[in-house]
């Protein structure tokens, strides 16, 4: 039981982390504070692609779609990737039983990050509010590894842990728009 607090711990702060370091360089311009949330983030994508072959294609696949559809934009999104790096060559990879399923699933996997993550940006509110929405909260990925488990029963864990991953991330999301978060401790 512990194992699984801690595996669903780690998705959700993976997610708050990640969405932290990224509104600290976008949203509230403090490209200092957005380094330990990044290297959190980086270190956590790095601990969780160590635990399965499942984890470690769900995690590559949104690293690959992100670098594609171009949202590194920043110097400090490097820390994170330095931690995946470290974090998987001191670990190891996890074994994988089937490369052909593997990289099927990498494949479906990639297509709908950058789907989700391109509809983010072509979506308009007003045109298609549902794509809008849809778009907004990264609906097409979530969906389809909940569809995944069908075929491959054994991404079960890894699909529910991207959904916490992004409760994590939304909920970084709402503590930044509400104040919460990111407020300059200069202001004295």
């Amino acid at each position: 039981m512990v194992q699984w607090l801690l595996y669903f711990s780690a998705y959700f702060l993976a997610g708050l982390s990640l969405k932290l370091g990224d509104d600290l360089l976008d949203e509230l311009d403090r490209p200092q504070a957005a380094w330990l949330p990044l290297s959190l983030a980086g270190l956590l994508f790095g601990l969780l692609m160590t635990v399965s072959e499942w984890d470690l294609v769900l995690l590559t696949s949104i690293v690959i779609g992100v670098l594609v559809s171009g949202k590194v934009n920043h110097l400090q999104f490097v820390v994170g990737f330095a931690m995946i790096i470290g974090t998987l060559l001191i670990i190891g990879l996890p074994a994988i039983t089937s490369w052909l399923d593997w990289s099927t699933v990498l494949i479906i996997l990639f297509l709908a990050a950058v789907l989700d993550e391109k509809g983010n940006d072509w979506a308009d509110k007003d045109q298609s509010p549902l794509a809008f929405k849809i778009f907004k909260y990264r609906f097409v990925l979530k969906i389809v590894v909940l569809g995944l488990i069908i075929p491959w029963p054994m991404f079960f864990s890894t699909a529910i842990g991207l959904w916490v991953f992004d409760i994590g991330y939304e909920s970084a999301g709402w503590l930044i728009r509400h104040g919460l978060v990111g407020k300059a401790t200069t202001d004295i």
